[in-house]
């Protein structure tokens, strides 16, 4: 594992996938350890994505983590879709982890309810009672964490707001096959705000696509910009960023 530093971000460049998942649930299970060491229950943040694969992996292979414990929140979801829907973030959380350790609890952003405002309330009730300790963000081709795409707003202290999807999301949910056409890919979604992913004790974010190097380079060795949301990280000496060889081969590894 390759240590590097970016302004206050630390950022790990794995070898191999599994070792960037391995070395990303550790990390997690450290955090939850002493978080649980100290109350009987805490909230995590979650996302899901091609990067979480081989971190979802890892952490179903773990029997350390008491899920018992711990409750779940989403980072976003598409607006106008149910979470019972197999394209919905929380369906698919459920597939991949949540009915596998099966947590305290879930707390799906619910994308179809009507009016919005009584859902946006509803979740900012539930992030302000529950006070995350830890967040797990993927980083998309446009530099979005969550749904918070160029421009990005760094100042708001809102949880969660509705957000438009540009086109580069668009299709890179396309490109992912959750939607079968583009069309389909909804254009409005349901975010966390960046306040609210950075706020946590520990922020995680994982990459292992190869076509997201330029959008790394960018976020780690060019300005702090809400045209690359991500590269807010940049000033967070509490995150940490997981990446892969080919997520990494454009930086010039100074650190």
């Amino acid at each position: 594992m390759e240590h590097l530093k970016y302004d206050q971000l630390q950022v790990l460049v794995a070898a191999t996938d599994r070792e960037l998942g391995e070395a990303a649930a550790e990390d997690l299970a450290s955090v939850v350890k002493a978080a649980l060491a100290k109350k009987p229950e805490i909230a995590i943040i979650m996302a899901l994505g091609a990067a979480q694969d081989a971190f979802y992996t890892a952490l179903r292979a773990r029997t350390d983590i008491e899920w018992s414990r711990i409750t779940v929140l989403h980072v976003d979801t598409y607006m106008g879709v149910a979470e019972s829907r197999a394209e919905s973030g929380a369906s698919r959380m459920r597939k991949h982890l949540l009915d596998h350790v099966k947590p305290k609890a879930f707390f799906p952003m619910q994308g179809d309810h009507t009016p919005v405002e009584e859902e946006l309330a509803r979740y900012t009730q539930l992030y302000n009672e529950l006070d995350p300790v830890l967040c797990v963000v993927g980083i998309g081709n446009s530099g979005h964490l969550a749904f918070n795409d160029p421009p990005a707003d760094f100042d708001t202290k809102d949880v969660i707001r509705v957000v438009a999807l540009d086109e580069m999301t668009r299709n890179q949910v396309k490109r992912a096959g959750i939607f079968k056409t583009l069309e389909e890919v909804p254009y409005y979604g349901l975010s966390l705000t960046m306040h609210a992913l950075l706020k946590t004790s520990r922020v995680l974010a994982l990459v292992h696509d190869a076509d997201k190097a330029g959008v790394i380079k960018q976020l780690l060795e060019g300005p702090v910009t809400f045209m690359c949301p991500a590269s807010l990280l940049q000033k967070q000496p509490h995150a940490k960023l997981y990446l892969n060889q080919p997520a990494a081969s454009l930086l010039d590894r100074r650190g």
